[in-house]
């Protein structure tokens, strides 16, 4: 079943990229009038956001390891009769 799977999922996965690669060649080959569009770094919402978000990141993950969360997680591998009992 899993080679099945496999050789379904394959065979979508390049009939959809010839199928892509096919139609984006054709629209390459055929336009004349090409731009080119320099771009650059805007501060725009999304910026703002993105560092907002990443600050919050940072944040969680440093209290994740000052509050003991590797070896919470460490614990959590173990089975149930070897963990302390707290």
């Amino acid at each position: 079943m899993a080679g099945f799977l496999f050789v379904t999922f394959y065979v979508a996965m390049a009939g959809a990229a010839l199928i892509a690669g096919d139609d984006i060649r054709r629209s390459w080959c055929n336009s004349s009038n090409a731009r080119v569009i320099e771009t650059s770094i805007t501060w725009n919402y999304t910026t703002w956001l993105n560092i907002i978000f990443l600050s919050l990141a940072g944040l969680l993950v440093w209290r994740f390891l000052k509050t003991g969360g590797p070896e919470m997680s460490g614990m959590m591998n173990k089975p149930a009769e070897t963990r302390h009992a707290h």
